[in-house]
Parts: C-alpha cells; sequence; structure tokens
C-alpha cells in the first residue's frame, strides 16, 4: 500500500511491509529530486529501489528511527547502491554509519530541513525526524499507542519525558508518521494524540505510564535475536553464527550446576518478583533490560549461564551482552523455570 501527500513540493510516500507491520517513508523534494528513506526494510529493497529508479531520485539519506527488533534493515545494501548516506542516533552508538545525530542536528532535504529530536525511551537510540509539518516517530509515539520500553536499554520514564517535553510542544496539527501500526491506520497528528492516545494523552501521569508499561508482559520480537545484531552491521557484513548459541536444557543447566566452578555464574533474568517466588539455588537476578550494567560483573566470570522462563529473555539478553563484546556466555533456549520445577530440581526462595 501507498499513499502521496503532496505539500509545497515536498513528496511523502508511504510504503508498508506485511510481514513486520513496518511503514518505510520516502520523502522527496520535488523540485529538487533530492530524497531520503526512512526505515527500510530488508524484504522490500527491490520495491524502494525501483522507486528510486523510477522517479529519478538522487537518495541522499537512508534514516533510521533506531535499531528494530522486528526486521532487518536494507540500509547498508542501499548505500551500496546509490552513495546514500545511513543516518542514525548517535545514542544508539553504532560504528558502520556515515552521519550521527544528536537532538536538535538537522539534514538539508533540497529546500527542506530534517530536524533531529532525539526520543530515547523505546530504546536508548531513539530519534524522531520533523520536516515540513511532519514528524516521523519510529516506535516512540504510535498512533493510539507507543513502543515498549523492556528492551535494548528502554526507560518508560524517559519515553514519557520524550513525548510530553518534545513531541508533544509540537504543533497540533503536525502529522505524525509512526513506524508500525497494526490495525491499518496511516498516520495520526500531535493534537489527536494528545487527546486520545490511551497511554500517553490525556490526563495520563507519569507513574501511570510507567505501571502500565512495566506490566505488559509481552513476549519479545519474535526476530529479535537476528534483527539487532543483523541493525546494528546496518544489514551487511553480519555473521548471524557469532550471536547464536546452541541450545542449553534445564536438564543440562542442572548437571552444570551440581558441577559450578567457582568462576563459573548462573543468572536468572526473570523480573524481581518472579525471582524471589523461586530460583535455580545460588543464581543471581539481573532482570532483562538492567544486563548493561552489569558487564564489569560478569566479564569477571569465565562462563556464565543465563535462563528465564521461556528461554525468550534470556537469548535477548544473551543477544544484548553479545554486542557490547561478552563472549563468556551460554544461553537457556526455549527452556526454563518451569522446566527446572518439573523435573523435580531443587528450588531456592
Amino acid at each position: 500500500m501507498t499513499s502521496d501527500v503532496p505539500v509545497s513540493g515536498l513528496l511523502c510516500r508511504q510504503l508498508f511491509d506485511r510481514d513486520s507491520f513496518t511503514y518505510t517513508y520516502l520523502l522527496i523534494d520535488t523540485a529538487t529530486s533530492e530524497g531520503a528513506l526512512i526505515d527500510p526494510v530488508m524484504e522490500q529493497y527491490d520495491r524502494d529501489l525501483q522507486y528510486i529508479e523510477e522517479l529519478g531520485i538522487e537518495l541522499l539519506y537512508v534514516i533510521e528511527t533506531h535499531a528494530h527488533a522486528d526486521h532487518i534493515t536494507s540500509a547498508g545494501i542501499l548505500r551500496q547502491n546509490t552513495g546514500a548516506k545511513i543516518v542514525f542516533s548517535k545514542a544508539a552508538g553504532i560504528d558502520a554509519i556515515d552521519i550521527a545525530l544528536e537532538d536538535g542536528d538537522e539534514l538539508k532535504l533540497g529546500n527542506y530541513t530534517i530536524k533531529a529530536l532525539a526520543t530515547p525511551g523505546h530504546t536508548s537510540g531513539c530519534m524522531s525526524y520533523y520536516i515540513d509539518g511532519r514528524v516521523f516517530t519510529g516506535d516512540t509515539l504510535l498512533i493510539r499507542g507507543c513502543g515498549r520500553t523492556d528492551f535494548q536499554q528502554g526507560d518508560a520514564q524517559m519515553l514519557y519525558d520524550n513525548v510530553s517535553n518534545k513531541l508533544f510542544t509540537l504543533p497540533d496539527d503536525t502529522l505524525v508518521y509512526p513506524a508500525h501500526d497494526y490495525k491499518g491506520r496511516t498516520c495520526s497528528s500531535i493534537g489527536e494524540e494528545k487527546r486520545w492516545n490511551p497511554r500517553l494523552g490525556g490526563e495520563q501521569s507519569a507513574s501511570d505510564f510507567i505501571e502500565t508499561m512495566n506490566n505488559l508482559n509481552l513476549d519479545m520480537p519474535k526476530k529479535i535475536n537476528e534483527a539487532v545484531p543483523a541493525n546494528v552491521s546496518v544489514g551487511v557484513d553480519y555473521n548471524p553464527r557469532r550471536y547464536v548459541y546452541d541450545d542449553f536444557s534445564m536438564s543440562d543447566l542442572h548437571s552444570s550446576w551440581r558441577q559450578l566452578g567457582a568462576n563459573e555464574v548462573i543468572v536468572d533474568n526473570r523480573r524481581a518478583v518472579e525471582f524471589s517466588e523461586g530460583h535455580v539455588p545460588g543464581s543471581i537476578n539481573i532482570p532483562l533490560g538492567s544486563e548493561s550494567i552489569h558487564v564489569e560483573q560478569l566479564k569477571a566470570y569465565d562462563k556464565v549461564y543465563m535462563y528465564c522462563r521461556s528461554g525468550r529473555r534470556a537469548q535477548t539478553a544473551l543477544t544484548n551482552l553479545s554486542l557490547i563484546g561478552l563472549n563468556n556466555l551460554v544461553c537457556v533456549s526455549h527452556t526454563g523455570m518451569p522446566n527446572w520445577i518439573a523435573a523435580g530440581y531443587p528450588i531456592e526462595l
């Protein structure tokens, strides 16, 4: 699906990927034929390149709102084939890019200016982009919703503050274009979201929002362990084996637990309340989302075993730690504490 909304010579073409429900945006100054592509999807590379070629666009930028967890970007291959520069938030900490933006930085696009608005909270590296009455909000602000805050250094308070103090201070008639929508909605406005967004609009307080976000209990995105490392490599030169570890069952963990060495540790990636209800004896609690502050602690061990309830959070924590250089990790995949309990193994409270 596509929609074209030309305003004063600026064309915005909205494109959709059905598998990940991702919107990609092609911005074109029709006077200069200079363009930018926001949040492209690898599987839609041929489609996007066809538009660029057929419309005679000089693609200046491939812009990412954040390192996505549900699809792999085509930014790298687009750079190789068009010469466009890859743009990310500096806070995302991605080396393989051309332009690292900070809050308030600007990019020229023909006769227009794209202004960067740092809006971390969904992830620590989220950036929104404002141009000529439109704001491209990534997962920070969705239509009648927002992105989750429980992985990639997400922070509910930070998301609330950035939406309230940056996005909601834009003019009410500013058009809102998110990175995803799961109900077929294509566009909103700042005024609408301030009034009708059930999480962030109306009279919702920061404490109400934080409580809501902390109790979503969502499954991890199905592609997170493939997508995040790939997107850190901007979709190219990605070696998936670097981030894939052999399955390690709770039965295997029990065998290792019985012979645990002094330089080995077991990590429980569940929430503190889950940990307090019963855990593998001797394990330490590092809830998913807090693993980055324990890097130095974990580096001290020769081997780190990780588990949670189903394996999803442990695998995600492992991916996050691998990205920042830890290579002493073993993950318990697709099994977890219920399997330990069902097997009759000892439990510590």
